[in-house]
Parts: structure tokens; sequence; C-alpha cells
């Protein structure tokens, strides 16, 4: 779905593309791989996590429900899952962050590691125990670090091939997400991604959208989040997923119906080839006139043929308008 005229404009100079992970190139749907944390401290991430619809919550939350349903003991002791007890009170969303909450009088924090070094806790770790690729959730409670939790989602399908293509058409990929950098340089080694920004908050991808625009690239910037929205707009070219928010779709230039990677590098294609096909018909509309107009003002040709010359120049700007039902 294209917004209008300016976006085919936008591709004719498009030399990098900016890529979000999660839900981009990835599925965005995550699963539990591992973690550090007791019964009873993963049920109170649960609890937390349940207030948020983010896919590492999500992922968290269905891990924690599957435990309590083959471990019905625990869920009542530990109050695992959902609907075992209250959420918590006092809940704040940080954005790019994580989430905290007050929970039987506690005071919980969750999020990326750094959010808590910011807190003044101490989140100490080796890259060892840390699953390759793995999107990294640590739990702090009363201001005490308790451990981490690490979740992960696969890359989608066509992903290679869309980055593939986008290097045959002369552009450059960036890949920028909030995820850590180990999680983002699996992710950008399978698909041979040039350049990474990871640990990046919401409000810093705008930054790093203008920082490109800075150095004289024309960038594209695709996404699928509220987090996307700003960069989306301050693109020179929004492209959003259709299984994005929609506070992203209505930022963006372009939207993908399907989701899929591979669409990024058509859009591209395709609008650059629409953009030819209207500079080739006002060619000719132009060429035509320019060369029949003083023929026919010098009375050297019939009004009969002029007007049959007018007809085809019609006819020729639809049929070659229609060669976009070709595209592939």
């Amino acid at each position: 779905l294209v917004s209008g005229p300016e976006a085919l404009e936008s591709t004719r100079s498009i030399d990098t593309v900016v890529l979000d992970k999660t839900g981009t190139l990835t599925t965005g749907v995550m699963t539990l791989l591992d973690t550090q944390l007791s019964d009873t401290d993963f049920a109170v991430l649960a609890r937390l996590e349940s207030q948020s619809e983010h896919p590492v919550a999500r992922a968290i939350v269905e891990a924690a429900d599957t435990r309590a349903e083959s471990q019905p003991a625990k869920q009542t002791n530990a109050g695992l899952g959902r609907t075992a007890a209250s959420a918590g009170d006092d809940f704040e969303n940080i954005p790019g962050g994580g989430l905290q909450a007050t929970i039987d009088g506690a005071e919980v924090l969750a999020g990326r590691p750094d959010l808590l070094r910011e807190r003044g806790i101490d989140v100490t770790y080796t890259s060892d125990s840390v699953p390759t690729g793995a999107t990294i959730v640590a739990l702090a409670i009363d201001s005490q670090f308790r451990g981490l939790t690490f979740v992960s989602d696969e890359i989608k399908t066509g992903a290679a091939e869309a980055i593939a293509e986008l290097h045959s058409l002369g552009i450059d990929t960036v890949l920028l997400t909030g995820d850590n950098a180990q999680a983002a340089e699996v992710v950008a080694g399978t698909l041979a991604i040039t350049e990474i920004r990871a640990d990046v908050r919401p409000e810093g991808k705008i930054a790093v959208v203008n920082e490109l625009q800075a150095r004289g690239q024309a960038v594209a910037m695709v996404g699928d989040g509220i987090n996307d929205a700003a960069a989306l707009a301050g693109a020179d070219l929004g492209i959003a997923m259709g299984s994005g928010t929609d506070a992203a779709m209505a930022a963006s230039d372009i939207t993908m119906v399907r989701s899929d990677p591979r669409q990024i590098p058509q859009a591209i294609r395709l609008s650059r080839k629409t953009l030819g096909l209207i500079k080739g018909n006002l060619f000719w509309a132009f060429a035509y006139n320019t060369a029949a107009v003083p023929i026919a003002a010098f009375g050297l040709l019939s009004p009969m043929i002029a007007g049959a010359a007018m007809a085809f120049s019609s006819v020729f700007v639809v049929l070659n308008s229609l060669r976009l039902l070709r595209f592939r």
C-alpha cells in the first residue's frame, strides 16, 4: 500500500535501508530458552510481565502458564501464570527498557541489564552464560539482582533473500534494534547485514536515522512497532510491516500487506519501475505534442490524422502503464 506519489519519488534516491529486528526480520513470536531464576522468582517475573503485550512478555507468561499446568501444586504456592495471582500495583512500562511494579509489597523491576544498572543495581554475568542469539531479561526485587531469563525468536522465511536482493540493488543495510549486541550480531551474521546498531532506545532510533542522513545517505526505515514510528516518519522513506502497530503504519509511506521481508526490495523495485513508466509516458506525450503541433499549425497534418494520433497517444500511455501487470 503506497501512501502517495511522494513515496514513489523517494525510492529513486534510497541507498540505505535501516531494518528493525523483532517483528521485521524475525517472527516476533518469542519462546523461553532458559532462566536462572528460582520458581518463585520466575513466578514474580511472570506476574509483572502479564501486564505487557510485548513479545518478550508473552513468551515469559506463556512459559509460566505451561509450568503451572505441569506443576499445579507450585501454581498455588508460587503464583505461576496469569490467573494465579494479581499482577501487582503501580505498574509502569519503561519505554525501551522494561517494566516495574509493586508485587506483594516488593518493588519488582525487569528488563534490559543496562536498565537495572542505571538504577544502581549490580548486574553481573558472563557472556558464556548467555545462549547464542538470546534476548536477556534481568530481574531485580527490592533493588537486589535475582538473575537472568533468556528468550529468542526465529528469523523470518525470506529474510536472507530480501537482504541479498537489497544488496544486489546497490543498497546498504543497517540492523537497528533495542536488543543486546550478541542477539543482533547473530541475526546480522545470518543475513549478511554489515552494519549493526544494538541496544538502541526508542528515542535513539530516530537519532540513528538522522545521523545517517547527515552523512548524506538517503534512508529508508523498515519497522513494525510503536517504538519505530518516529524513525519511520523521519526517514526519507518509511516502510511498515502489515502485522505491525497502527502507529507504525500511520507514520509510514509504504505498508507491506503480507509482512514478508521479500516485499521490501519488491516495493522499492516496483516504485522505481512505476516512476520510470511515468517519466516514459511524460516523455512520449511531450515529444508527440512538440512534433505534431507545429506540423498541424502549418496545415501539413489532416485533422482526421491528428485526431487519430491523439487517440493513439492516450492508448499508448495506457498500454505502456499496463506493463506493470507483468511485474514480479
